[in-house]
């Protein structure tokens, strides 16, 4: 996963650095709370949950001890079609552990599941309003997100792997900034419902 990560940002500053035309590139780089995923997960893990308690006939607890996800991680690019239509891709890292102590039929097990997920985003970005300093805008996006979960706790080294589609549509949208600038983003999909970084024009 990590040489995918790098491979597919060698393409993106590839494709930056190749095109002739000046001041029409952004190159972007953020965080997003990633909730569109850490939800998704939730309610899956819930349901295994419920369907282990029925099989086991009640001789199933799962008490959950710690989580951590430090939001999802993105490098994108954006190329100016015209003034107000830019299109491009988002690239995006998240790494989330989940820690637990599960116990069925009086048998209690400690484990730390580690999910590591990688999406990749087409994106189309529209400016509604658009000044030197500022720009009020909206996006949309549509593309994959690739999953693998693993027990790091287990002798058996339990993995799941996922690939399904992906999409995220943020209509608020605001940068400030000239060459270089701040951006924040707010809407729906598999990143959450907020996002924000930095990015440089050229």
């Amino acid at each position: 996963m990590k040489k995918t990560i790098i491979f597919l940002g060698l393409m993106i500053s590839f494709f930056a650095a190749s095109a002739q035309e000046r001041g029409k590139h952004e190159i972007r780089a953020g965080i997003s709370d990633a909730s569109g995923i850490v939800i998704g997960d939730e309610f899956g893990n819930a349901f295994a949950d419920v369907f282990s308690y029925i099989f086991t006939a009640g001789n199933f607890k799962k008490k959950y001890t710690k989580d951590k996800v430090l939001g999802m991680f993105e490098i994108g690019y954006r190329y100016e079609l015209s003034d107000r239509v830019k299109i491009g891709g988002d690239i995006s890292y998240l790494q989330m552990d989940k820690s637990f102590e599960q116990t069925v039929f009086e048998t209690t097990t400690k484990h730390t599941i580690r999910g590591q997920y990688l999406m990749v985003l087409p994106t189309a970005e529209f400016a509604y309003i658009k000044t030197p300093m500022l720009t009020f805008y909206g996006t949309a996006a549509m593309g994959v997100l690739i999953g693998r979960e693993k027990d790091m706790s287990s002798d058996k080294s339990f993995r799941n792997n996922l690939t399904q589609f992906a999409f995220q549509v943020n209509p608020v949208g605001l940068r400030v900034g000239k060459k270089i600038g701040a951006f924040v983003e707010l809407g729906y999909g598999l990143k959450g419902i907020a996002t924000a970084g930095v990015s440089l024009r050229f």
